[in-house]
């Protein structure tokens, strides 16, 4: 890290959340969770499978509240950012009816955007992520990775300076996979993007983080904050990313398996 001074852009307090079992026992999904992730750049929450990422994320857009603690976006309560939140899970959430122009309009629709401006702003999202004639489809006719090319253009579109993002590329072939990766990076640096991205993959963690958030094994914790200090584009096959990446994996292997 710099020592040029950075905006959070989310930030969790003591969060602790707690389910009830079937059984009708409390489980406790987080406990006393506390982090920050700075605007502008990519966060990756990584954990096991119960370790709360999911949640986080789910507190963090109002869609959940915790059960003592604070969550913020931009120093201020999620409901205060309805329509200025993007979330984006394994599944693309397009709308099956809806051809794939508006599905990514369908913000602008919303907010009653003339056709012709919605139209034009569309188009150049297409073109930008590489979705030209594709836009009379429905979205059974794409690939996975395309179906995904979408829903990201759907946040563009929207306009939305905060994204959450739980294992967007999980279901994706490796190829695919590093491609939408390549892509988040120049959108978040284009567009001034904040994310939160839950991974299970190390490698996509290394590879997108300028911060590095561990968690343990439920209840979730944090155990470990670090910040990544190799510049983007990040090379995979360069000696520099590999003495770099090595020692990072190894730091996370290690807590991990703890």
């Amino acid at each position: 890290m710099t020592g040029i001074a950075q905006t959070t852009a989310f930030s969790l307090h003591n969060i602790i959340k707690d389910y009830t079992s079937r059984e009708g026992t409390a489980v406790r999904a987080l406990d006393s969770v506390s982090l920050d992730a700075e605007q502008g750049r990519i966060t990756c929450l990584v954990g096991p499978t119960g370790s709360g990422k999911s949640t986080i994320l789910r507190i963090i857009s109002g869609i959940e509240e915790a059960d003592s603690g604070s969550a913020q976006i931009s120093g201020r309560k999620p409901h205060e950012f309805i329509g200025k939140l993007g979330y984006l899970t394994q599944h693309h959430t397009l709308l099956p009816w809806m051809r794939i122009r508006d599905n990514i309009g369908l913000p602008l629709d919303i907010v009653g955007q003339n056709r012709e401006t919605q139209g034009e702003k569309v188009a150049r999202i297409c073109e930008l992520l590489g979705l030209q004639g594709t836009e009379s489809l429905y979205p059974y006719e794409l690939s996975g990775g395309m179906q995904q090319r979408a829903a990201i253009g759907r946040l563009l579109a929207g306009g939305a300076p905060y994204w959450l993002m739980d294992e967007p590329f999980s279901a994706l072939d490796e190829k695919t996979r590093q491609r939408l990766q390549r892509l988040l990076l120049q959108l978040v640096r284009e567009n001034s993007i904040s994310a939160l991205f839950v991974t299970h993959s190390i490698d996509e963690a290394v590879f997108l983080a300028d911060r590095v958030v561990i968690l343990s094994a439920g209840p979730g914790r944090v155990i470990e904050t670090f910040d990544i200090a190799v510049s983007h584009p990040r090379d995979r096959l360069s000696n520099e990313y590999g003495r770099n990446m090595e020692r990072i994996r190894r730091k996370i292997e290690s807590v991990l398996s703890e």
